[in-house]
């Protein structure tokens, strides 16, 4: 009853005593009542009527934009801030983005920023030259990227040298870019030795041409050199960046939520990484401190090269169990970017809670996950190896692919950890053996 009150409210008219009355929700300490009247205002359900309601409207939204907030409302208070269409309103966005780096409020940001107004561009390309941080050059970029008109400064970003991660954010905002031009600096990103700006060029490349040529960015720069004797780019790129329809009167479907493609995504341990929601299992305990920089450096690649489709997770367990944000987060630069400055401060200590990581990890239904490990389980809910292969097939009712790794150091006298052979053949995974000195 109290849910179809409050959307009754949101679809009158939002003037008078129904628009306080919403406002006040929004200050209410009720927070179902105040997320539904937040959604409202984010969806446009309901809207000031008068220059003056707006501004009360805005300083009201503006308390979301508070760490206090969770993510999601603050991502849903960005949105409703957009819809206000004031110039006060972006430039509040704007400063929350200084010091906001969660995944949601960074997809809102860009949603939002399409329908902003051209004039921002000058300030934000300020700002973007101004930012120390690589992580917020690249939050900037991105909304620069989502600024209508703006993709001549993008091209040159993704050209300039900079930091992986704001160019990795130009190579992607450059999806939206209609002109050939476009084309050229995500070739010359095809170069690069790190797997998120080829992912990131990649991407944009099947996005603007309609062509998938797989992860080879060989068989790219192939198809480039011979463009003119196959096809014109011109009419490669005929019904590409921008929505509407393909030449053949299909719907345009551009990085869309769902699996990653098949051919974007990189590797683990040279397991290929092809689900489009992963999570990764990373054992820290002490026996793994002098092997540590293997798994953090192939962790941080198989990161670097997920799609901007795709979710990612990591688990970190020793004696104890923990999560990296404790839910899916998107794998934009940004988001990659932050996971590998975490990884050196990461405690190691001692013992080994294997099944409880697995569990942790299952429990975020993701397509397949990625386990690495050098020591037989000693701690957690289940220890031995057969009661955890027993409890493993009874959670993992929808077939989540579940890939192991072990990895010994020779000169330490290990051996390699035959339950995870045995993980990985029951769940339908791979399993990778790893030597190092």
């Amino acid at each position: 009853m109290l849910r179809l009150c409050l959307l009754a409210l949101l679809a009158a008219p939002a003037s008078g005593e129904d628009f306080d009355r919403a406002l006040r929700t929004l200050r209410a300490d009720d927070r179902d009542r105040r997320r539904e009247a937040l959604d409202g205002f984010a969806k446009g359900e309901i809207a000031p009527a008068t220059a003056y309601q707006r501004d009360r409207a805005l300083e009201t939204l503006r308390r979301f934009l508070s760490d206090r907030f969770p993510g999601d409302e603050r991502a849903q208070a960005f949105r409703a801030i957009g819809r206000l269409g004031a110039d006060r309103g972006f430039e509040a966005l704007l400063e929350r983005l200084a010091s906001d780096a969660d995944d949601r409020v960074l997809e809102a940001a860009e949603e939002v920023f399409r329908t902003a107004p051209p004039a921002l561009a000058d300030g934000l390309t300020r700002r973007i030259e101004e930012a120390g941080d690589p992580t917020l050059r690249a939050a900037y970029v991105r909304v620069l990227g989502a600024l209508p008109g703006t993709e001549a400064r993008i091209r040159l970003r993704a050209a300039m040298p900079d930091d992986w991660c704001p160019r990795a954010a130009a190579a992607h905002a450059l999806a939206r870019d209609k002109s050939p031009d476009a084309l050229p600096p995500l070739v010359d990103l095809l170069d690069s030795d790190d797997p998120a700006l080829v992912t990131a060029a990649i991407e944009s490349l099947v996005a603007l041409t309609r062509k998938d040529l797989g992860r080879d960015p060989v068989a790219w720069k192939a198809w480039w050199e011979t463009r003119d004797k196959v096809e014109p780019v011109e009419k490669a790129m005929e019904g590409g960046a921008g929505g509407g329809e393909w030449p053949d009167g299909k719907p345009r479907t551009v990085a869309r939520e769902g699996p990653a493609r098949k051919t974007i995504g990189g590797t683990y341990f040279g397991i290929p990484v092809t689900g489009g929601r992963v999570a990764f299992v990373c054992d820290v305990s002490g026996s793994m401190r002098y092997k540590l920089d293997l798994a953090y450096d192939q962790l941080s690649r198989a990161v670097k090269a997920l799609p901007g489709t795709s979710r990612f997770e990591v688990v970190f367990f020793n004696e104890h169990v923990w999560p990296w944000r404790g839910r899916l987060s998107r794998a934009d630069p940004v988001t990659k970017e932050l996971l590998v400055r975490h990884l050196p401060t990461i405690e190691v200590k001692n013992y080994t809670n294997l099944f409880d990581a697995i569990e942790t990890a299952l429990a975020l239904e993701v397509d397949e996950i990625f386990v690495i490990s050098d020591g037989e389980p000693n701690r957690g809910r289940k220890q031995f190896p057969d009661e955890i292969l027993a409890e493993l097939k009874r959670l993992n009712t929808k077939g989540t692919r579940i890939h192991t790794v072990s990895v010994i150091r020779t000169v330490d006298g290990d051996e390699h950890v035959s339950i995870l052979k045995r993980i990985a053949e029951q769940n339908g995974g791979e399993h990778i053996q790893r030597t190092v000195r």
